[in-house]
């Protein structure tokens, strides 16, 4: 192959047929400029780090180290301290003195005489062993103890504390509306099922009950004089509560869906069985105890039969699950009759915006369902002071204007005791084939061994 060789600015050409050698001189001549150029880089570098000591070099020896080995690999400080001996150790420790920087400017201000402020002494970091009496005292009174006067606090007015830190009183519960939901609690148990295939149905738990009808007690005089219907009763819990707290003088409650109509009759059953034997056993109520009421009623049938919500003074329904165009019939009845107050669960944009009912808003509050983590506001509604009913009812009962649907119930409920459990006991024979629980088999096994038992 021919070749250009350069020597000395002359350009000289040879023909070179097979010289092994040229390709050696090359390969040798590359390898001698590399080794050139990396000694001029470490030079460099080595340079650089006498002008520039590195964040590892913080003293001059450290320094002439890096220098006298450049081409070696750098060595890291270790960033832990090296292990000391057990004499090393002992001497430490025993020099070592333990202050507290709270307690030691406490001790300098009391040997200098100044006084110290409250702030500045509650703000002190202290030990446990030098916690005063004060603090002592202090501590038991947040634990709910004694306080400083020698009084102490009733269990029952302690606040309950929420989750997010915030307190409130526990709502006090009478003793009469325990034992109705023991009672419907004992035999349809606590969340109120067995309506498959009807409509949206909701159980409010017992304190959230027992709380709006504390409201309406204080904000609508909700009373023994009262009347109270419940739209869409379900198996009857807020009728038999207000029937015992406050004691209502009518309570009655409509229901559509056949299954949980019979339930919540099933459910009035017992509980007037259970007065019933109160009063055949004569049963003494201490103070602050009332025997069980008993004038509640409940119907089968569509309150859309009704022209007027009269003679009830509350007009109470847990609306989640009612469709718009009942909402409307609703408003209509309302507006022609002399409810005085409306108690549901939308607020006032729907009630009087969208459906059109005469009222205002008085009270609000919330409320928590049994059975999961649902909770729904419950509003409490007066007639408006400006609307006025457009036609009166002209039917009365006992001298008070009556639509003729509530007529007979109400006159039950007036009656005795033995009346309404007769009349209840008939329907729910007639419906269900019976009025007392079905028994399983264990429960008849071990009915049938205690009678043995007493025989023997």
């Amino acid at each position: 192959c021919n070749h250009w060789v350069c020597f000395s600015s002359k350009a000289i050409h040879f023909h070179f047929a097979s010289l092994p050698f040229i390709n050696n001189y090359q390969i040798t001549m590359s390898n001698s400029s590399r080794k050139i150029n990396q000694s001029s880089r470490v030079a460099a570098s080595s340079a650089a780090a006498k002008t520039t000591p590195t964040k590892r070099s913080k003293s001059p020896t450290n320094a002439s180290h890096t220098s006298d080995h450049a081409t070696e690999p750098s060595r890291k400080n270790p960033r832990t301290p090296p292990k000391q001996s057990a004499s090393s150790r002992s001497t430490a420790s025993i020099d070592a003195k333990i202050v507290t920087p709270a307690t030691s400017s406490a001790l300098a201000l009391e040997k200098k005489g100044a006084k110290k402020s409250p702030a500045a002494k509650s703000n002190a970091r202290r030990s446990l062993s030098m916690i005063g009496e004060d603090d002592s005292t202090a501590a038991a009174t947040k634990s709910g103890g004694e306080k400083s006067d020698g009084k102490k606090e009733s269990a029952g007015a302690a606040k309950k504390k929420l989750p997010f830190g915030g307190k409130t009183k526990p709502i006090e519960i009478p003793d009469v509306v325990q034992r109705v939901y023991h009672i419907v609690h004992k035999h349809t148990g606590s969340i109120g099922g067995n309506g498959h295939g009807g409509a949206i149905y909701g159980e409010l738990t017992t304190g959230s009950m027992q709380k709006m009808t504390n409201f309406m007690v204080k904000h609508t005089g909700l009373s023994e004089d009262s009347r109270f219907i419940d739209v869409g009763c379900g198996l009857g819990k807020p009728n038999l509560h207000v029937a015992q707290c406050p004691g209502v003088d009518f309570s009655y409650g409509i229901e559509m869906e056949h299954v949980r109509w019979m339930l919540g009759m099933s459910n009035l059953y017992q509980v007037l069985e259970a007065a019933k034997k109160d009063e055949v056993d004569g049963k003494e109520f201490k103070e602050g105890e009332s025997k069980i009421g008993h004038g509640c009623y409940f119907a089968h049938g569509d309150i859309t039969e009704a022209n007027y919500f009269d003679p009830f003074t509350h007009v109470y329904m847990f609306d989640i699950g009612f469709p718009p165009r009942l909402f409307h019939q609703l408003a209509e009845m309302f507006n022609r009759s002399q409810s005085e107050y409306l108690i549901c669960y939308h607020g006032p944009r729907l009630m009087i915006e969208d459906y059109g009912f005469n009222v205002e808003l008085i009270v609000q509050t919330p409320t928590s369902m049994h059975g999961s983590a649902e909770g729904h506001t419950g509003y409490i509604y007066r007639r408006s002071e400006d609307a006025k009913p457009s036609k009166a009812c002209k039917t009365k009962k006992f001298g008070v204007p009556c639509d003729p649907l509530f007529a007979k119930a109400w006159e039950m409920c007036r009656a005795d005791l033995d009346v309404g459990r007769k009349h209840v006991g008939e329907e729910v024979e007639k419906h269900m084939g019976r009025t007392t629980k079905r028994v399983t088999r264990s429960a008849s096994r071990k009915s049938s061994l205690a009678e043995e038992k007493k025989s023997e």
